[in-house]
């Protein structure tokens, strides 16, 4: 009996020690989220991904001047105002792979809509998120505007007009502008997260976006977490076969934010 006693407490003791060391806190642009111990983030504002970019607007300037500034002035916040973070795990199957996606909402919006700045529904909007709560009414309202944009039933979402380049064909007769769709299929409404820091809210889909016969399933899970003041947009995007893997990391990252 006495060495059950003690291989049920070496067990408790392991047990102990496996939970703690189980997550880890990383840096975010909007706090710190939780992630398991044997996920690895780098975030592409840590690499040299903006010196990429940078490199390829000179070489490749947009026509479009406005474009070319807006693009150059995000740039300079990125890893404050937006970031990409590149999760890797494994499991039995190898190795899986996802990325999120952080925009600081307020800013953003700010630098896209500066012409709306003294328009009062814009300021009101701003006030809100610098408040970093919505109020039970106006949530209900907003909720179900939102929900009601989101399909119910397997949608597919036209993303070009193909019959608007017929004319541009290769010498086999093939159209060079494919026709390119998004299928919304499981999405889910977006709801209130509880037991966060800040007030939450998510939303996730499969998804299937086809470029002429090729087709990529995916898996997108989103959070709009209202810090105040910085209220930040994160959206998961992984393969539809590595959904099961990361749902529960993008579902417990985002709840976490502090």
């Amino acid at each position: 009996m006495k060495s059950l006693k003690v291989l049920a407490c070496v067990a408790c003791l392991v047990g102990t020690v496996s939970g703690v060391g189980f997550a880890k806190d990383v840096q975010t642009i909007a706090g710190s989220m939780v992630v398991p111990n044997n996920v690895t983030v780098v975030s592409a504002s840590k690499t040299n991904t903006r010196d990429f970019v940078e490199k390829q607007m000179k070489q490749n300037p947009s026509k479009n001047m406005a474009m070319n500034m807006m693009v150059e002035d995000v740039f300079k916040s990125f890893g404050t105002t937006f970031d990409v973070y590149q999760l890797q795990g494994a499991d039995k199957t190898g190795q899986k792979d996802a990325y999120v996606v952080a925009v600081d909402v307020k800013q953003i919006a700010q630098q896209v809509a500066k012409d709306k700045r003294n328009d009062p529904m814009f300021m009101a909007a701003m006030a809100a998120l610098d408040k970093g709560q919505i109020d039970p009414v106006t949530e209900q309202l907003v909720l179900g505007a939102v929900n009601k944009q989101i399909p119910t039933t397997t949608t597919v979402v036209p993303l070009n007009d193909p019959k608007r380049y017929a004319n541009l064909k290769t010498r086999s007769g093939e159209l060079l502008i494919k026709p390119r769709t998004l299928t919304v299929e499981n999405a889910e409404q977006v709801h209130p997260v509880t037991g966060t820091k800040y007030q939450t809210y998510a939303a996730s889909s499969r998804l299937l976006y086809a470029d002429g016969n090729v087709q990529t399933p995916l898996y997108a899970n989103a959070a709009f977490v209202l810090k105040p003041g910085k209220p930040v947009l994160y959206v998961g995007v992984t393969t539809d076969v590595q959904r099961d893997y990361f749902k529960t990391i993008f579902d417990n990252a985002f709840k976490s934010i502090k």
